[in-house]
C-alpha cells in the first residue's frame, strides 16, 4: 500500500472519530491503530495475533463497517 492509501484511510477514520496511527515496534511493526478520539482508546481489530492492530485494508474494512 502507498502513502495515498494511507493518506485516504486517515481521511476515512477521521470523518468517523477516529484517528490512524502506525504501530511502533514488535509484532504490531509496519501495523495501525485505530484510536477513537473521543475516548482516547485503541479499537480491538477482532485479527488474531494483531488484537489491536491493523493492516491498512483491514483498517479500512474495519471504518467501512463502522457505524455510530
Amino acid at each position: 500500500m502507498s502513502n495515498a492509501d494511507e493518506k485516504r484511510v486517515n481521511h476515512l477514520a477521521e470523518r468517523k472519530g477516529f484517528h490512524l496511527e502506525k504501530a511502533g515496534h514488535g509484532k504490531a511493526h509496519g501495523r495501525f491503530y485505530l484510536m477513537n478520539v473521543a475516548e482516547g482508546s485503541r479499537m480491538r481489530s477482532g485479527v488474531a495475533d494483531h488484537e489491536y492492530s491493523f493492516s491498512l485494508v483491514e483498517a479500512e474494512a474495519w471504518l467501512s463497517a463502522y457505524s455510530k
